[in-house]
């Protein structure tokens, strides 16, 4: 262990060796899976253990700079690189949000152009989606109310509604389909959901498939939406697809 966080250290000047040893063994003291890995769902609470002031989105948006080894899967390397990254954020007093980022949106703040805007670029392409926070948690909080209880994802809810949670739990296509049925009954069959705690990609695949077909079924526009645009939760194609399927039970 020595060694290794010795390396981590010469990677990530802003951690001393003694700082990813705790890592390490915290991150070993979790629920992993049988590849060590952890499930990027319980990410925020295994961060919260040894970094207990940060938020979710600030979780979130250190892990969307990272490129993991496995889909919806952290290991061990990657826990560090998180806190790495969180931690020269707190050293250059922010989250490393460019100021051309900010003017592209008229955002002078950048905790409000974090909170209110998904920016991504694609080789030299810019591109900028606006989510509403108000939409974001009404929305929220119906799934909360709606889906309460349910056997299969009750443990998951209540979701944060002043987080981005919403669109990494939607990831696996489980609260869309559940949604689905809640606002249009029986137009799935659950018996054909993977379900469970840890799914496979593959298992994952399938569902988001299941979700936007049986969306498009019931009338929603589904036009440039895949099961990996789910599977990554991009945030502007799940709230308008949630909202298409709340409005259809109205």
């Amino acid at each position: 262990m020595a060694n290794d966080s010795l390396w981590l250290a010469k990677k990530y000047p802003v951690l001393k060796p003694w700082d990813i040893d705790t890592l390490v063994q915290e991150f070993q003291r979790q629920d992993l899976d049988a590849n060590k890995g952890l499930p990027q769902r319980k990410l925020f609470d295994a961060v919260k253990l040894v970094e207990p002031q940060r938020e979710y989105d600030e979780v979130r948006n250190a892990l969307k700079k990272i490129s993991l080894s496995r889909p919806d899967m952290v290991d061990q390397d990657e826990f560090v690189e998180v806190i790495a990254i969180l931690r020269q954020g707190d050293k250059s007093g922010g989250s490393g949000v460019g100021n051309a980022a900010r003017a592209f949106e008229g955002i002078t703040s950048e905790r409000a152009y974090e909170r209110r805007t998904i920016l991504k670029s694609e080789q030299n392409t810019s591109s900028a989606h606006t989510i509403n926070e108000d939409e974001r948690e009404e929305f929220t909080n119906h799934i909360n109310l709606a889906l309460a209880g349910d056997s299969d994802i009750g443990y998951r809810l209540p979701i944060n509604p002043h987080t981005m949670q919403l669109f990494d739990e939607a990831r696996d296509g489980l609260i869309l389909s559940k949604l689905i049925n809640y606002s249009m009954p029986d137009t799935i069959d659950e018996r054909v959901l993977n379900r469970g705690k840890r799914l496979s990609p593959f298992q994952i695949t399938e569902n988001n498939n299941v979700a936007i077909n049986s969306a498009k079924a019931i009338g929603c526009s589904v036009v440039n939406i895949g099961s990996q645009d789910l599977a990554e939760g991009r945030e502007h194609l799940v709230l308008g697809l949630v909202w298409q399927i709340i409005k259809k039970g109205l």
